[in-house]
């Protein structure tokens, strides 16, 4: 663990020109690039490059010449950006001015006597814009969704739409609702667009969607489970073997090399040369937990023919019968995540063992 961290660390060095890791940080203007974690983050005055910020609460009244990102739970911030902001929060407060575009995704957000001169984008539960001018589109979608000031063209997806008395938009006004909402008392250049909300046009074909789903994730997982019978039969008759008699151990290591792999991903895409090497581990890697899912399910099929011979056509109906053992618990939600954070690990872990067992094989009888 350690070793992970101190790699974390070396490899920050060479992508910030200053990095601070402390449960508390007060900073007082910057001249370089910075990288900010903490729990209790405050800032305050000028930043001459961008600012990049992840932690738990972070506050300050201060001025960004460059891009401003953050990841904080609660963020209190009174700032002029120069450059876009990026930000992510469960609760967010926002006032004063950037230059260029804002995008935000939180829980609830308010936003409050500010100027935006690009784009603004906002995906929370709850949205307040209260006295703002957007020079550019705006963009709000949320379960309930308030603004006043002065805005361009504005696109709103919300259930609760309200637009205050005097708010004036110089362009079209686009909203997605279930029902039709009458605006009055607003100054309004464009015209109104109402459309039903994507959700409710998906609940019309859902029904369907969920039938298609249901085959294509049967075929999907029984199809490479298929070509390992066909190309590799010995290879997965022992990783389905494994998986099942030896569940504990498999289990548990499947965990330890998830994270293992998992880490090794995310510090390959921090240093900027490992991007690619990255790119190919983690699409390696996302497909082995895939296949790594139904290894279990087949071992317990299987035990249900055990009194029928080893033949290729029981392990065909094998496969199957797991795969819609599989698929049915998975129809229940709740059900899905715990079978999947069951049988992901011990089907990773059985399908490492059994290639670790070839390796050896094939070196006892000195194949290279």
């Amino acid at each position: 663990m350690k070793k992970i961290i101190f790699l974390f660390l070396f490899s920050s060095f060479f992508c910030f020109s200053k990095v601070f890791i402390k449960e508390e940080i007060e900073i007082n203007s910057e001249e370089e690039e910075i990288f900010l974690v903490g729990d209790n983050i405050k800032l305050r005055g000028f930043f001459k490059n961008d600012v990049i910020v992840l932690g738990k609460d972070v506050n300050g009244n201060f001025k960004v010449a460059g891009d401003f990102l953050s990841c904080c739970f609660n963020q209190v911030i009174s700032a002029g950006i120069e450059k876009d902001l990026y930000t992510v929060g469960s609760k967010i407060f926002f006032e004063g001015k950037v230059k260029d575009s804002f995008t935000c995704l939180a829980r609830n957000i308010l936003i409050k006597n500010s100027v935006i001169e690009g784009n603004l984008r906002v995906i929370a539960n709850k949205i307040d814009a209260t006295n703002i001018n957007v020079s550019q589109k705006s963009f709000f979608y949320g379960e309930k969704v308030k603004i006043s000031g002065v805005f361009s063209d504005v696109v709103i997806h919300a259930k609760e739409i309200e637009i205050e008395k005097g708010t004036q938009i110089y362009g079209d006004l686009i909203y997605y609702s279930p029902q039709e909402v009458f605006f009055q008392d607003i100054e309004l250049k464009g015209k109104i667009f109402y459309k039903k909300p994507h959700g409710e046009k998906l609940l019309e074909k859902i029904y369907f969607f969920k039938k298609i789903k249901f085959f294509y994730s049967f075929l999907s997982l029984g199809f490479m489970y298929f070509l390992l019978l066909i190309f590799a039969p010995n290879l997965f008759k022992s990783t389905v073997y494994t998986s099942g008699r030896n569940f504990i151990k498999s289990f548990f290591l499947g965990l330890f090399l998830i994270f293992i792999f998992s880490s090794f991903i995310l510090l390959s895409f921090i240093i900027i040369i490992g991007v690619p090497v990255g790119l190919i581990a983690i699409s390696v890697f996302l497909s082995t937990l895939y296949l790594s899912r139904g290894f279990i399910f087949i071992y317990l099929a299987r035990k249900i023919f055990f009194k029928f011979e080893d033949k290729k056509f029981i392990w065909v109906v094998s496969i199957l019968t797991g795969i819609l053992i599989f698929n049915l618990l998975s129809l229940n939600s709740t059900l899905k995540i715990i079978i999947n954070l069951i049988a992901i690990p011990s089907g990773f872990g059985a399908l490492f063992i059994d290639r670790v067992k070839l390796l050896k094989k094939l070196r006892e009888e000195k194949f290279f």
